[in-house]
């Protein structure tokens, strides 16, 4: 039977297992629809490997630079599904964001190649337990979990890092190991370079942030939805080291999420705002809620004329006219 809790009383249950796999970097890119109250888009989350799985510096020999023109052959990537090209960041701070917007149809539940439908369970809130237990599961695929509340999650699928042009300069001082997983371990240790550039880097780092964000994918993920989690595996994946350290989700809001307050201003004119407040940012977007979990972000916001976009962040927005009665905040 489904435990039900009280956010204005009750502890949030915090599923995301982070010391396994941290996000350090967030790119939304979202549309606002007001007849249909729903926020609908593509999130890009990029993950270093969590204290608790960090493997060892290798001692191999092998300069992974000498390997990249033939991994980037061995390539099979599929097309990109991002809707929207030429995406630029608008902020650029720590995870906890939020934005206002003032005055598509019907949920996919289907599950193809393999995936898991996006069906709330009905057995209750899920525990990342078993998930988390490595050391006792080691026969198991790796899971990844975010948290996750009133959200219809559609796709979810690895992206190919590997595919952006110049990114071969952060492959320079990657050390591959294991010959026979040469394109993932390479797309890795790339993520894993970016995400760890010195803060007087930062413009070139967001620049490949944003580049990457916007490479195909490379396969699609297995995925299921609890009342308050997000699961993703890779089949034959094992550990977090290996699991993917660039994935886009594709995710509806729900009318009633908790996250997102749909009403009017003073003057009468639909407006929405994202408080995060009872429940957090997890109704918003899948993320990482522990305190731990800090991360730099970076969002694109669509709507339509006449409505205005305000978010906080370092960044100034600029709104760019996509077509007749459609603005594009980024």
């Amino acid at each position: 039977m489904e435990t039900q809790l009280d956010p204005m009383k009750d502890d949030l249950p915090l599923m995301a297992n982070t010391s396994y796999m941290l996000v350090k970097h967030y790119i939304l890119d979202l549309d606002v629809d007001f007849k249909s109250k729903v926020i609908e888009g593509v999130i890009v989350l990029f993950f270093e490997t969590g204290s608790r799985y960090r493997k060892t510096s290798s001692t191999g020999k092998d300069d992974c630079q000498s390997q990249f023109d033939e991994t980037c052959k061995m390539r099979a990537s599929e097309p990109c599904h991002i809707p929207v090209t030429n995406v630029s960041a608008c902020s650029f701070k720590t995870e906890y964001n939020d934005f206002a917007v003032c005055g598509k149809g019907e949920e996919d539940t289907s599950d193809k190649n393999g995936n898991y439908s996006n069906e709330e369970q009905a057995s209750g809130i899920s525990s990342s337990k078993d998930c988390c237990d490595i050391e006792n599961h080691g026969n198991k695929d790796f899971l990844l979990v975010l948290d996750c509340c009133d959200l219809s999650v559609l796709k979810v699928e690895e992206v190919d890092v590997a595919a952006v042009s110049g990114i071969e300069k952060f492959t320079r001082s990657a050390k591959l190991t294991d010959v026979s997983k040469e394109l993932e371990n390479l797309r890795n240790q790339i993520i894993h370079e970016l995400v760890t550039l010195p803060a007087d880097r930062w413009k070139e780092q967001l620049y490949y942030f944003t580049r990457c964000s916007q490479a195909p994918g490379c396969g699609e993920l297995l995925f299921t939805t609890g009342t308050w989690s997000l699961e993703i595996k890779k089949s034959g994946i094992q550990s977090p080291t290996d699991f993917p350290h660039a994935i886009r989700i594709w995710y509806k809001t729900k009318p009633e999420g908790r996250s997102v307050t749909w009403t009017t201003d003073q003057s009468g004119r639909p407006c929405v705002y994202t408080m995060g407040s009872p429940i957090n940012n997890r109704a918003l977007f899948p993320c990482q809620e522990p305190p731990v979990a800090l991360s730099t972000w970076q969002a694109s916001v669509r709507t339509a004329a006449g409505f205005v976009v305000l978010m906080s962040g370092e960044n100034s927005a600029e709104p760019v006219q996509l077509q007749e009665g459609e603005i594009y905040f980024l």
